[in-house]
């Protein structure tokens, strides 16, 4: 939150917020939605939204003032929204896309616990860290536990790691072979690809 902008006062006008101008005032006041609400968090993103302000100024004013994204969460937010974040594999946007529900069902389909299929949520936290525990290099059919030793100094365990790093500075750093090294990291590459 700005620090300019104090939860408790209240906002004689919206344009003092950070990234509320004239047009955004004016949807503001339309649809009653007062700058206070704003400074105070009792207004989401998507209500923001919904009152009309368009979503690129509301998402300024979200990340400005913490909102919320919603005060109600549904499925299709979060499928939607998982598909947003950068990095995440497919199975880890299938696992937030799945996450909305009702959390305290201990039955509920879509809760955490039903990953492992016995619905104790220990177990399904243990069977979680597991499937995402990452793959040592010495997966790969053409690194042993020699060449693993070696990749470890430059700071790679992992296929991922591996498969991201630069296979001719990795080369440079560690006194290797760069083709051996290519070598490494396409096969990485390809491995990501599959998985």
């Amino acid at each position: 939150m700005s620090e300019d902008t104090n939860a408790g006062e209240a906002i004689e006008d919206p344009t003092d917020l950070r990234f509320v101008g004239p047009a955004t005032a004016t949807v503001l006041a339309d649809r009653n939605v007062d700058a206070t609400d704003i400074a105070g968090r009792r207004v989401s993103y998507a209500q923001l939204v919904e009152a009309g302000v368009n979503p690129g100024v509301a998402a300024r004013i979200r990340r400005e003032h913490s909102l919320p994204w919603s005060f109600e969460s549904t499925g299709a937010d979060l499928k939607r929204r998982s598909t947003q974040i950068r990095g995440l594999g497919e199975a880890e946007r299938a696992w937030v896309a799945a996450s909305s529900g009702d959390w305290d069902a201990d039955q509920s389909p879509s809760s955490p616990a039903e990953t492992d299929g016995s619905g104790d949520p220990k177990a399904a936290e243990t069977a979680w860290r597991t499937r995402s525990r990452p793959t040592p290099v010495t997966a790969l059919p053409s690194v042993d536990a020699e060449s693993a030793a070696l990749l470890a100094e430059a700071g790679i365990a992992s296929v991922r790691r591996l498969a991201t790093a630069d296979p001719d500075r990795v080369a440079d750093v560690l006194d290797l072979d760069a083709s051996t090294v290519r070598r490494w990291h396409e096969a990485a590459r390809d491995r990501g690809r599959r998985e």
